[in-house]
């Protein structure tokens, strides 16, 4: 029992990193390579289609616009999960990641809505001039983010199990730094999008 007990604060002290925040934090690096790609394929293709003539303009839905709010408000409530629980005040800490959870809920509302009113302007994922896929970047962008707040949901879900169970305090806050890390991670990802997306048309 004692070499046990021995054995388990050896791994302890052995990470200097928690394993899922390392592996959380290698797949936002991959991430933001992803990401850098589309952005720099868009960068390099737009100037060649405009020339070319085969480059729609248009505007994006105000739905995205109120996805990039909803990432603002939820990137608060993700941090004030993560102080309470480090004071450990549970209750607030259930509250904000409850609160957390409903905003990223709502996050995919209005991307979908968002995918609508592309839709009801004619920009489908697949154009019906093949060669004009100034739509299709969005599309691509915004369905790929899309599943990496999916993710995080999934992390929120767990966090907010664990926080009922009052498996989260601040004796033990490795899922709630990782959860933390994660969501504050796809909101700045998603900002930095919308921005890209609404100047460079």
């Amino acid at each position: 029992m004692i070499q046990q007990k021995i054995k388990t604060t050896k791994q302890k002290d052995y990470y200097r990193i928690a394993p899922m925040r390392f592996n959380v934090v290698l797949f936002m690096i991959a991430s933001t390579m992803l990401f850098a790609g589309f952005v720099s394929a868009y960068v390099v293709h737009r100037p060649d289609a405009m020339a070319k003539n085969t480059w729609t303009d248009f505007n994006l839905p105000l739905w995205f616009l109120f996805s990039t709010i909803t990432a603002i408000l939820s990137s608060g409530t993700i941090f004030l999960a993560l102080r309470a629980a480090k004071q450990d005040e549970l209750s607030l800490n259930r509250l904000f990641i409850g609160m957390t959870l409903v905003l990223g809920i709502l996050f995919c509302v209005f991307q979908y809505l968002g995918w609508t009113g592309l839709v009801n302007q004619g920009l489908t994922l697949v154009n019906s001039k093949p060669e004009d896929i100034s739509a299709s970047y969005v599309w691509m962008i915004t369905l790929v983010h899309v599943l990496h707040v999916l993710g995080g949901i999934v992390l929120l879900t767990v966090s907010l199990i664990k926080a009922f169970k009052l498996e989260i305090h601040k004796k033990e806050l490795t899922l709630m730094k990782v959860t933390n890390t994660y969501w504050h991670f796809v909101g700045l990802l998603w900002i930095y999008l919308y921005l890209f997306l609404y100047f460079a048309r």
